[in-house]
């Protein structure tokens, strides 16, 4: 089967100078993982995720987080989420963005979303514009 066949068409997306508040606001509401980071043509230039802004939040911790030994404070990353909401997405989003093209296959697709342990993926035309999204909850249903 062929992604054209079973991806969300679904352009939600931002672009490098939206804050990083409206990403938040947008992934919220959209219900996505990531966010498809696109240029003016609506190509995809990168891909902010909840993980890249989590990152952001506490980017000295990050190493710590994997043990148990250590959780910032709820109030820290309030803070945190404060001095940050207004920067723009290009600072802290994925520019090296791995996407789905229409006339891939599922197979591909569940291969890379396995290999790269990724949710989702932006799936783009032959110029490299947004056409939509695949996530692994469409894979999966359509098998």
């Amino acid at each position: 089967m062929k992604v054209r066949d079973f991806l969300r068409r679904d352009l939600t997306a931002v672009e490098a100078d939206s804050s990083v508040l409206h990403a938040i606001k947008l992934l919220e509401n959209s219900g996505l993982s990531a966010l498809p980071v696109v240029d003016e043509e609506g190509r995809v230039v990168g891909i902010v995720s909840e993980r890249d802004i989590i990152r952001a939040l506490v980017p000295e911790y990050m190493d710590m987080l994997h043990s148990a030994s250590f959780l910032p404070s709820l109030d820290r990353l309030t803070k945190r989420l404060k001095e940050i909401a207004a920067h723009p997405v290009a600072r802290y989003m994925t520019k090296e963005v791995v996407v789905a093209r229409l006339e891939d296959n599922d197979l591909h697709v569940a291969d890379l979303m396995l290999r790269k342990g990724l949710k989702q993926l932006p799936v783009v035309d032959e110029q490299g514009r947004l056409v939509g999204v695949v996530r692994r909850i469409d894979l999966l249903s359509r098998l």
